[in-house]
């Protein structure tokens, strides 16, 4: 078996730490939004100060090389458990990181430990065991809020990295180290230390491949996202549509196509102007994904036109809802910063049996077809592909709720409702856009 310079490992160690330091703090620099790896950076330079300390043991006082040592060693991992929060948004408290080092210093005051090297090993190492598994726990809890494939790996290096400084405890109680011996003649330390040196290779690295591909992700996603609205795009709601169309041909299930149109949108932002039609927007999408469920995928497909895809649910469910949304709308946009915006949707709805087949552009399309009919047939209003006659307004009851929310307001459709005589005075329909009776 070949003998393994501990001294030549103990200075590769170092000088590898000082450098993986310098490429964390490099790529923080470049990164400033990644606020962990600055503080990774920090643990590396810690680290690296206190392994000097301890290698310095004989040339400096033990003051030095046993005390200040074991605390920056602890500092340097306290600052690796704050960055593994900060890395999720979570609070790092210094209490928490202050604490391992602040504890040591406390504890060397006690006979037990200051006369004891081996116990002082044993009480370190503990320490550090509850931080690197501490950490390891951090950047595995935030795998549900941020699915990131390099958190499985880097989880697992400090896991292990843990449990071998928690196995150093038993080493040291089953080979005590003599006080008068140097550190680097210990029979077991060479392989602590060549451990030591592939963790800290290893989990930089890892943290490296975890913050870029979180900046992937986060430009990924920037991309996918509308701006304005911050719901999935042309692009990724039809890529959304297509996977799930195609889970749909494995598991059968009734799909629905709605295509919302905002009735006369030019009109408001050339009357209230920009700022107030892009509330009209946000409003409409708050009102309309209230109404989706979790399973349903919502997108912007460009300027004032919205699509969605309602996966299991029947045509009397999807035109329900978009009665709701359509109901929703002329309540919430009654009135925007004290402008009587009153602003409409029109909607076109295209079902897919269960034991039908059709690709997405087809149903889209269909849906497209049944939201012309609606505009021709005079706005705000929901049509429903292929069924006859058309919806022509909503019902005397839902008609009088509308309009006493929205105080005064009148809905319009083109046609007049065939309602029953004695009550065809209770609501005047005008045309061809809602007005405010007030005022008129």
């Amino acid at each position: 078996m070949f003998d393994l310079d501990v001294r030549t490992l103990f200075i590769v160690s170092i000088s590898v730490t000082l450098v993986l330091g310098f490429l964390l703090l490099f790529t923080w620099h470049q990164n400033r939004q990644i606020r962990a790896l600055g503080w990774w950076s920090a643990s590396h330079f810690v680290m690296c100060a206190g392994c000097a300390l301890l290698g310095a043991r004989g040339y400096v006082s033990d003051t030095l090389s046993i005390d200040i040592s074991s605390a920056l060693i602890l500092l340097a991992c306290g600052l690796s458990w704050g960055g593994a929060r900060l890395f999720d948004e979570r609070v790092a408290p210094i209490s928490g990181v202050l604490a391992g080092p602040i504890l040591l210093m406390f504890a060397s005051q006690l006979p037990l430990l200051s006369e004891s090297i081996n116990a002082r090993i044993m009480f370190s190492s503990a320490i550090i065991a509850v931080y690197v598994i501490g950490t390891g726990c951090e950047i595995w809890r935030g795998r549900t809020q941020e699915p990131l494939t390099s958190r499985w790996p880097l989880s697992v290096t400090f896991f292990v990295h843990g449990a071998i400084y928690a196995l150093r405890v038993w080493l040291v109680f089953a080979f005590p180290v003599e006080s008068s011996t140097a550190f680097y003649s210990v029979a077991w330390f060479s392989i602590i230390g060549l451990e030591s040196l592939l963790f800290l290779i290893i989990a930089s690295f890892m943290i490296l491949a975890m913050a870029k591909e979180r900046s992937e992700l986060v430009h990924k996603t920037n991309a996918m996202l509308d701006p304005l609205t911050n719901i999935p795009n042309r692009r990724a709601f039809l890529d959304a549509a297509m996977r799930r169309m195609r889970q749909r041909a494995r598991n059968p299930e009734p799909v629905t196509a709605l295509l919302f149109d905002l009735d006369h949108f030019k009109s408001i932002n050339d009357r209230f102007g920009h700022s107030v039609g892009d509330e009209v927007l946000r409003i409409f999408t708050a009102r309309a994904a209230a109404e989706f469920r979790s399973t349903d995928i919502m997108g912007r497909l460009g300027g004032e036109e919205f699509g969605a895809l309602l996966f299991g649910a029947a045509e009397s469910t999807a035109v329900s809802t978009a009665e709701r949304i359509r109901r929703a709308l002329m309540v919430a946009t009654a009135e925007i910063d004290g402008k009587h915006v009153d602003a409409t949707v029109s909607v076109g709805v295209a079902v897919l049996p269960a034991d039908s087949v059709e690709d997405v552009a087809e149903l889209l399309s269909r849906a497209d077809n049944a939201l012309y009919l609606a505009k021709e047939r005079g706005r705000n209003r929901v049509e429903v592909a292929g069924r006859t006659p058309a919806l022509a307004g909503p019902p005397i009851e839902e008609a009088r709720a509308a309009v006493a929310t929205i105080s005064s307001l009148r809905v319009s459709p083109p046609s007049v409702p065939q309602l029953p005589a004695a009550n065809e005075d209770d609501i005047a329909w005008v045309e061809p856009q809602p007005l405010r009776v007030s005022g008129k």
